[in-house]
């Protein structure tokens, strides 16, 4: 899954603007409106929750979507910060929040021009394999979106110590926060580790916003030299 995302040309120099990725996204928002009733079908089965709940569930990962896509072309560079994708991102998204936790992360990183490795939902996997067929036909790239199926715990650590993830982003056990960060120490990588219970997804105020896009990107801020030699 790593290899399939070095082909996969989306961020800076590989000609998809913000605007391109936009569109992408607000295609995918629009094929998964159109099943709806069927995801929100899977999630109630899944979960053991009532059909109401997975609606509501789809609708807003139908936002969280439709924002991050909105949000594509709104975060560029400036002549004092330049703000580049981080590259390849390893995520290992809560397993309570099947599709919301899902999309929530999984919007922002494709909207700044980023590829993933994605270890879905381990307790209720159905929900992100429908959503992979969905991808596989709105335009996404090829090795852009990458789902790898499986206990999470173990995989996750094969991505933090893998040399090609330039990030890990970890919703789980508290133990597997410990092992993302010290792990992540040692080879170089970002690491975003959160315990599975505190971010409440389906909040506007945590499950989207400046928390989650700040992730997204690499910031290199240019530093103006001030004097005789910068006014000339």
């Amino acid at each position: 899954a790593v290899v399939s995302t070095q082909s996969g040309h989306y961020g800076r120099g590989s000609g998809k603007s913000g605007y391109n990725r936009s569109q992408i996204l607000y295609f995918l928002a629009e094929n998964i409106c159109r099943r709806k009733e069927d995801f929100a079908e899977v999630i109630a089965q899944s979960t053991g929750r009532k059909y109401d709940d997975g609606m509501q569930e789809v609708d807003t990962s139908l936002q969280r979507l439709f924002m991050a896509a909105a949000w594509a072309d709104k975060f560029a560079s400036s002549p004092w910060e330049q703000k580049d994708p981080v590259g390849v991102i390893g995520i290992t998204a809560p397993a309570q929040w099947p599709m919301l936790g899902l999309c929530s992360l999984l919007g922002p990183a494709i909207a700044a021009g980023n590829t993933v490795v994605v270890l879905p939902s381990d307790k209720f996997p159905l929900v992100a394999a429908d959503l992979c067929q969905v991808i596989a036909t709105s335009d996404i790239p090829g090795g852009v979106v990458n789902m790898v199926y499986g206990s999470q715990s173990p995989l996750s650590l094969i991505l933090a110590q893998h040399q090609h993830v330039q990030a890990v982003w970890y919703f789980g056990y508290p133990e597997g926060c410990h092992v993302m960060t010290k792990e992540g120490v040692e080879n170089n990588k970002q690491v975003w580790s959160e315990e599975y219970d505190k971010r409440k997804w389906n909040s506007l105020v945590q499950g989207t916003g400046y928390t989650i896009n700040n992730h997204c990107y690499n910031n290199k801020v240019v530093i103006m030299p001030a004097g005789d030699s910068f006014a000339n």
